[in-house]
C-alpha cells in the first residue's frame, strides 16, 4: 500500500509543467510507459521509455528524477527551423543537452547510472514542435556501431582487455565520443573538431560490458575490430 501512495505522489508531481510542455503516452502499440519508478523487474534487453513530454516553444518541465541503478538517455525531435536548446538544470548544475538550429533528432546521455538524477528542470528554447524522450539504456548493441549526428549505443560486452576501436567521422563541427563501462567508469576518446580518423584503446581492465556516447554533426562509425555485424543505431532506440 505504502508503495502504490508513493507512486501515485511521484505521478502527481510530474502533471506540474509548465509552458507548452504536455507529458504523452503511447502513440502506437510499443506500449510505452509514462512514468514508472521501479525498475527491478526490467530483464529485456530493450530500451524501456519512462519519461515522455511533447509540447511547442519555450518551455520548462519540472519535477524531473530518476532512481540510482540504470544509466538514462534522452532522445529528442524538433522540428522548428530556429534555434533548439536543451537544459537540464540542478542545484548541482546546469547542462547543456542540445544546442542546436533547425530540425534535429537525436539523444545524449542524462546520467550514467552511477548516481540517482537530481531533482531537475528541463528548460526548452525552441520555436517549433519538440519531444523529449527518457529511456533506459538497457538495449543491446554489436561491438561495431554506426550512425549520423548525436547518439547513444546499445551495451556489448568487451571480451578483452585493452581493446583498440578504429573511429571515424564525416562531421565537420565537434567530434567527442565517450566509453562509458558497467563499473561506473568513463574513458573520453575523442575530442575533435572536423573530419576524423583514429584510433583510441579502451581501458577496460574489469572486462566490462560497454556503451558509447556520441556527439556528432555528420555520419560516423566506431569499429571494435572483432569483426561482427556493423549495427547502425537509429534516431530513436
Amino acid at each position: 500500500m505504502n508503495r502504490i501512495k508513493k507512486l501515485l505522489a511521484f505521478c502527481l508531481s510530474l502533471t506540474m509543467i509548465c509552458g507548452a510542455a504536455l507529458s504523452v503516452n503511447a502513440a502506437n502499440s510499443v506500449g510505452l510507459v509514462t512514468v514508472r519508478t521501479d525498475f527491478s523487474e526490467v530483464s529485456v534487453p530493450a530500451a524501456v521509455p519512462v519519461l515522455q513530454y511533447a509540447g511547442s516553444g519555450n518551455s520548462s518541465i519540472l519535477n524531473t528524477a530518476l532512481p540510482k541503478g540504470t544509466a538514462y538517455k534522452v532522445t529528442f525531435t524538433y522540428g522548428g527551423k530556429g534555434n533548439f536548446i536543451v537544459n537540464f538544470i540542478t542545484d548541482e548544475r546546469t547542462e547543456l543537452l542540445v544546442n542546436s538550429i533547425g530540425s534535429y533528432a537525436g539523444t545524449t546521455l542524462l546520467s550514467d547510472g552511477s548516481d540517482a538524477v537530481p531533482l531537475g528542470i528541463f528548460d526548452i528554447r525552441a520555436e517549433g514542435n519538440w519531444t523529449i524522450t527518457v529511456s533506459t539504456v538497457t538495449n543491446l548493441s554489436t561491438n561495431s556501431v554506426t550512425s549520423i549526428g548525436d547518439k547513444v549505443s546499445g551495451v556489448f560486452n568487451l571480451p578483452d582487455t585493452g581493446t583498440t576501436v578504429s573511429i571515424n567521422n564525416t562531421g565537420k563541427g565537434n567530434f567527442i565520443v565517450w566509453a562509458h563501462y558497467s563499473d561506473g567508469t568513463s574513458q573520453l576518446l575523442v575530442n575533435n573538431i572536423g573530419a576524423y580518423s583514429g584510433q583510441a584503446v579502451l581501458n577496460n581492465p574489469k572486462k566490462t560490458n560497454c556503451y558509447l556516447e556520441v556527439k556528432s554533426d555528420g555520419q560516423w562509425t566506431v569499429d571494435m575490430g572483432y569483426g561482427g555485424a556493423l549495427s547502425l543505431v537509429p534516431d530513436i532506440n
